[in-house]
């Protein structure tokens, strides 16, 4: 009895070391988060640790040759966004619709470009603005003016002061048709990333929300140069029609794939300041119509084409 108790004893521990042994599958250091050793150490769990060695140079292979690699893809949306394009020009130093042009805005020091891989959830396609770091021509950057209506009162193919036009951006990588510049009313679904003023996207059909004026930047002679023609390469600022609100852009970072660019919105950047106006308006020599508070660097933007793009660009501190 005495040796049989002993064998039941002995029998028990055995299965005890099995059941430790089998649950033992990794070292102190790996379920600590530390160091592990390679497989070829024969310790803890050497041999799952081999055979996911083998199935990760698998996986990485298979992707290598198909072009699925993470790396390889990134580079492919870089070199589909990146491709040169040409600006035209202007000889008699006027805009003119049809032009391809860039749009720079002169607090952020960038180009007005567009992401086709971040998308924004609109009743169509739409797809994120920026202003990029970046002063070279390239299709994410590229323009072209398009005009709204061609009985608008005016006679030439010239861009004029408070004359209705739309802002065409042409298809390239994800974007498959034409896309316009867009912004709409605030709303709990729709505004900026991260200032949450008015959001600006770069919309697949033309509407109502697409149209956009060129305003002189100075407003005490806005009234005046009110029809007159745009001169390529002048700081100017961009009014949307259907809010009110003016394009902006400011050194508000905002990171995608193209790195670190800013963020691009509509909002009134006017001066805190307004005794002037009210001065006016007590003496009866002004109305509240007139807007004689100056527009902060956010708002002021310049279009430039192959003629005056060199000189607009270190008028705003862009690389060349």
């Amino acid at each position: 009895s005495d040796l049989s108790s002993l064998g039941g004893r002995a029998n028990l521990s055995c299965t005890l070391v099995e059941v430790r042994i089998a649950k033992m599958q990794f070292t102190p250091q790996q379920l600590t988060g530390g160091p592990k050793f390679h497989h070829k150490t024969r310790i803890g769990n050497w041999s799952e640790d081999l055979e996911l060695e083998e199935i990760k140079l698998k996986d990485y292979l298979k992707k290598k040759e198909t072009g699925t690699l993470m790396v390889t893809a990134k580079q492919r949306q870089l070199e589909s966004s990146l491709q040169p394009d040409e600006l035209s020009s202007s000889p008699d130093g006027l805009l003119h619709f049809g032009q391809r042009i860039m749009l720079v805005n002169h607090q952020s020091k960038g180009c007005l470009s567009a992401n086709p891989f971040d998308k924004v959830t609109k009743s169509h396609q739409a797809y994120m603005l920026t202003t990029s770091p970046v002063g070279t021509a390239c299709v994410r950057n590229v323009f072209t003016i398009e005009r709204a209506d061609e009985y608008d009162g005016f006679d030439d193919d010239v861009v004029h002061y408070g004359q209705n036009f739309r802002i065409k951006l042409l298809p390239f990588s994800e974007i498959t048709t034409d896309a316009y510049m867009h912004s709409e009313m605030v709303t709990g679904l729709a505004a900026a990333k991260f200032s949450r003023h008015q959001e600006v996207t770069a919309l697949t059909v033309p509407n109502g929300e697409t149209l956009w004026q060129v305003l002189y930047p100075d407003t005490s002679a806005r009234f005046e140069m009110d029809g007159e023609a745009v001169p390529a390469g002048s700081p100017l600022v961009l009014r949307h029609v259907q809010t009110g609100s003016f394009l902006a852009s400011d050194e508000i970072p905002y990171n995608n794939i193209f790195g670190v660019e800013f963020e691009v919105h509509c909002f009134h950047y006017f001066s805190l300041g307004k005794s002037q106006q009210l001065t006016g308006e007590k003496k009866g020599e002004i109305t509240g119509d007139y807007v004689l508070r100056k527009h902060g660097l956010p708002n002021i933007w310049s279009i430039l084409t192959s003629d005056v793009g060199a000189a607009g660009a270190d008028q705003t501190g862009l690389p060349q």
